[in-house]
Formats: structure tokens, sequence, C-alpha cells
């Protein structure tokens, strides 16, 4: 079969099939323009569950004539230019092929006219020999896009919708998505010529609790706990139910990254294990967060729908966002009652010992997953007294302080490294391939560590994004206990009966569960009296039990500054033997 290339009409259409799933991705498209249009009032009018007619109207800044047709090109946008626009992102869309996209799969309108310009000028394409047509027309500024007879040239995309209902129920949670990401533009919703929503413009905090009312209900609103947390130059605020507040499905679930309503596997993780333990099985909380960070420390260009994102920092993120829900959820006066109960400065933690040594994910399924004490008992805050809202799109003005990854070697990014579920890493070298146990080798390596710097007397910490809490079998320990601690790298202060408070560790301990790791090590340090030399071995020999990596780590790039190549874990192995390795939980 001779190769040969695609007429634009195809290729528009094979892309659309990424970016155009149903008319629910239509309306959010358009939305999105409308916004990156500076637009604060939009119109959305629907017929037929969006397969007749899509039309989105707003009073942005429109598009000169001399664009128009340029607006319908693939990859012509005017919100990046250059591939360092890409390392941050501050609009919704930047790709430049949504109207491409539609336009080939539908008959598509474009009409516009900028506040400056006298006339408005429309643009048309059927999606047939993708030609362009402009003629004038009279409008007032801002632009209209009007969608008609969606997949009409596609039919084996055609049959795949739904009923009319079940296509405008998803247009209805696109819009719920957009009108929450962005407060402050006023939106109407209208299907087969009735309004169906209407939500003005959010000013202010109290405006914008009355949009998430009105979508959320009254009752989640009337109940919602406000949490507002920053650290750096990160900032997560919004509302979230109690865990006496809670429903049978995941629906009211909204999380915002810099405006950008996305569905995030690590964010999901990070609010789903702040709730663990705290609500009946089977059922879930609802929320309306938003995250916001320096745009450079997000890479929203990993997936067609721009609904999920890669952080440069994602561990950090995940761990910050659920230490701040938590607390919030502590501060409602929830308290864990199974392993332990949560306290404040002056009151017991209670800890029991693991049945097993080795700390169990809650579900298999469960990558992200690191068992947490939780810790904190505050005096209840709900939503009315919450603090203002910030529009959609997010500039810090100061950088985010935390550490900078470095730089890959060449040797180890010259794809001849493959990682496998982040317990081996496989190497091509002139003898065959070679794997390195990473388990071992790290566990190794930090034990190593942490006896040189030890016979050294000088050992590097680094700080807790947040602080430990272990609980201890006494009403007291010895200051000798706490210096002996610290000496090997260990900052912890004694503050409440039974309660430790583990501010810094050294800085060599990665990829640990430190909660967990810590608290057993501590426990029985206490317990049993055990003296320096017993319990620094104890840390030694439970590395291994309580390994617990991050799944988004970059393994090539921590091991780009360490003599593993000549590590003994570093050996060829039988398929056998690397098959035990991976199946192996110890």
């Amino acid at each position: 079969m001779a190769i040969h290339k695609l007429s634009p009409l195809v290729a528009n259409q094979i892309a659309a099939g990424e970016v155009v799933e149903r008319p629910a991705s239509v309306v959010k498209e358009l939305l999105e323009n409308a916004i990156d249009a500076k637009a604060d009032r939009i119109q959305i009018d629907i017929e037929r569950g969006g397969t007749r007619l899509i039309r989105v109207t707003d009073n942005g800044e429109g598009i000169s004539r001399d664009e128009l047709e340029l607006a319908l090109a693939r990859h012509a946008t005017s919100k990046i230019e250059h591939s360092d626009d890409l390392k941050a992102i501050y609009t919704l869309g930047f790709r430049g092929e949504a109207l491409a996209s539609i336009s080939s799969v539908a008959k598509l309108k474009l009409s516009s006219r900028p506040q400056a310009q006298d006339m408005g000028w429309s643009a048309i394409a059927e999606g047939l020999d993708m030609q362009v047509k402009l003629q004038p027309q009279s409008l007032p500024a801002g632009t209209i896009v009007e969608v008609r007879d969606l997949f009409f040239n596609t039919p084996a995309r055609q049959k795949f919708l739904r009923a009319e209902r079940t296509e405008f129920v998803h247009i209805e949670e696109t819009v719920k998505r957009i009108a929450l990401g962005s407060p402050h533009v006023a939106i109407t919703l209208r299907h087969n010529s009735k309004v169906v929503k209407r939500v003005p413009a959010a000013h202010n905090s109290e405006q914008h609790q009355q949009r998430i009312g009105s979508i959320l209900g009254a009752s989640f609103l009337r109940e919602a706990i406000k949490l507002d947390s920053t650290i750096d130059a990160t900032r997560l605020y919004g509302w979230l139910s109690p865990v006496d507040w809670h429903q049978s499905s995941s629906l009211g679930q909204y999380v915002f990254v810099n405006g950008r309503a996305v569905r995030d596997r690590t964010l999901n993780h990070a609010i789903r294990q702040a709730y663990h333990d705290r609500l009946p099985a089977g059922r879930m909380p609802a929320y309306v967060l938003y995250l916001e960070l320096e745009a450079s420390q997000v890479d929203v260009n990993v997936h067609p729908t721009k609904h999920e994102v890669r952080f440069s920092n994602g561990r950090q993120v995940h761990d910050f966002m659920s230490h701040a829900v938590e607390e919030a959820l502590l501060e409602q006066g929830e308290m864990l009652e199974l392993n332990q109960h949560a306290v404040g400065d002056n009151e017991e933690l209670v800890y029991m010992r693991p049945s097993h040594s080795v700390a169990q994910p809650t579900t298999k399924d469960d990558p992200y997953f690191t068992p947490r004490h939780k810790a904190g008992a505050f005096s209840q805050q709900r939503a009315d007294h919450v603090a203002d809202s910030s529009p959609a799109q997010y500039r810090p003005q100061q950088s985010c302080q935390w550490p900078q990854k470095p730089k890959v070697s060449s040797k180890l990014a010259s794809g001849n490294s493959w990682v496998l579920h982040d317990r081996l890493l496989l190497q091509q070298t002139e003898e065959g391939i070679k794997a390195l146990d990473l388990k071992a080798y790290f566990c190794q390596h930090i034990s190593d560590c942490l006896h040189s710097e030890w016979q050294q007397g000088e050992v590097k910490q680094r700080l807790m994004l947040f602080p430990l809490r272990l609980g201890i079998p006494a009403d007291n320990v010895s200051d000798e206990f706490i210096n002996q601690w610290q000496k090997a790298g260990f900052e912890m202060t004694l503050t409440g009966p039974k309660t430790l408070v583990v501010r810094k560790v050294p800085s060599c301990v990665l990829h640990i569960d430190l909660q967990q790791w810590l608290q057993e090590v501590v426990y029985q340090a206490v317990s049993k009296n055990l003296s320096t030399a017993d319990w620094q071995k104890q840390l030694m020999k439970s590395l291994q039990q309580y390994w617990a990596p991050d799944s988004q780590t970059h393994w090539l790039e921590e091991l780009a500054h360490l003599p593993w190549t000549k590590s003994s874990f570093c050996k060829r192995y039988t398929a056998e033997q690397l098959l035990e390795l991976l199946v192996s939980p110890h």
C-alpha cells in the first residue's frame, strides 16, 4: 500500500477525535476561548442536546476581520508564540486547534467585532473542503460562535452520540465546571429556547459562595468547611463537606488548578487520603477547591482535553493538599476513631503498634497511598467566615521555594534505561541488560550515608514540609533521649503528653514512609528503653520495611550523581529472579 499525505480535512477530522468527543467538548472549548478573550458575560444556546446547535455569545475582545480566517486554521493562536511560552501557560487554551477541529466535523460560523471596529464580520466553514467564506455582519462588540449539525459528515461518530437529554446533562456539567472555575463571568445557559441556568458574576466572596450554592446546593453551602492554606507561592482554598455530610457518588467534586478544571490523579488521591477512614464505606465527599501556583510549576500540555496536568513537584503538591484538607477537617472537630486520636499541642496522642511490620495500602490500585497519622484538633470553622476569592488567572509574584530537580546526565537520558514499577532499573550495557534493585540500593545508600554522617558528627538535614507527630508510650522522655535523636539528624520536641513532633530529618533519607518508620522505631526505643546504638541499628534494619517511593519519582535524575553502576545490587538477573523481585513485598 502506497504512502500518501492526508488531506487537511481528514487530518483535522482525526485531530477532532481527540478534541471533540461530544457536544459538551465543543461547549468547553468555546467557553474557554471566550474567557481567554476577557469576556465577563457569556450566553450559551443549545438545541437538541447540542447536536443541532451550539451557540456561544460573549462580550470579549473580539477578533479582527484580518484574523477571522486564520482563527479557523489549525495551530493558529494568539495565546502563545514561542516554545518557551509552553513552560508557563496562563490561559485556558493555547494549542490553536479547537476551532479547526470543530469546523472539520460541523458547520461553523464565527462572527466577531472588536470594540475598535465599526463593522462585524463572519467566517463560515462547513467541514467539506475547509474553505472559509467571509461576509460582513452587524453585531455588538464581542464574538458569536455557531456550531450546527455536529458530526454531520462523520456518521461513525454521530451514531455514538447518546440521547438528547444525556448529551445535555454532559453540557450542563461542563458549564458548571466553567462557572465554578471563572466566578467573575456571568453565564446563561438555554436549552431549546428555555433558560436552564443563569449565574450572575461573582465580584466578592459572598457572591462566590452564592454561585457555589446554586451549583452544589444550599445544603452543601450551609455545612461546608472553609479551607485556605498557603505555602510559599502556592495557595489552596475553597469549600469542602464535613465528614458527616457525604454522598453516594463523586458528583459535586471540583478541583481547579490556576482556574482550570482538572481531574488529576495526584490531587484526587490527596483529597481521598485526607478523608480516609473518616467516611462510611462507599460514601464520598463534595468539594470545590482552587489550587494556585506558579504557572511554570505545572504542565497542562499533557492531555488533548487538558483535563490532566503534571506538576514539577508532584509529591510536595500532593502532601500540601492532603495536609491542608486534613487540617480543615480537624478544625471542624472530627477525630479519627481507629488507631489514633486527633490531638492539640497539649493533648495526648495515642499510638497503637500496627499488627504488620509493613504498612499496607488501602487498595491494591492505589499507587500513591502512604499511611499517615492524623494530628491537630482545633475550633470549628464554617464557610460563613471566608477570605476573598482570587480571579481565575493567577500570576504569582514570588518564586516557589521548593527545591528544583537536578538535571539528568546525558548518559542516563539517552534512552538506554528503563524503570519498572518503581522497583527495577534496567540498563542496556555492552555485556547485555543489567538490572538495579532500586529498593535495595537506595536503602543501602541511606544506611551508608547515615552511618558515615553519624561517625563524622555532622548530619545534613532537611526541613519537613509538614512536621510529623509521633505517639510514645510514656508520659515523658528524657532530654538525653531527645538530644541523641537530634545528634542523629532528627530534630524533635516534646509538645504534650505522649507526643513528639519531628521537624527535621537527615537529607539523605528519601523514598521512606517517615511517619510509619519513625513511629515504629521511636515507640520501641521508648517502650524498651533501647540504647542509642540499638535504636540506630533498628532504624537501619527497618528501612526496607518502610520503602514507599513516590510513583512520580524521576529515578534517572536521582541516580545521575550516584555510583550505582558499581553497586553489588546492579547485576544480571535471570527472568525468574527479576519476576521475584517485582512481586516481592520486601
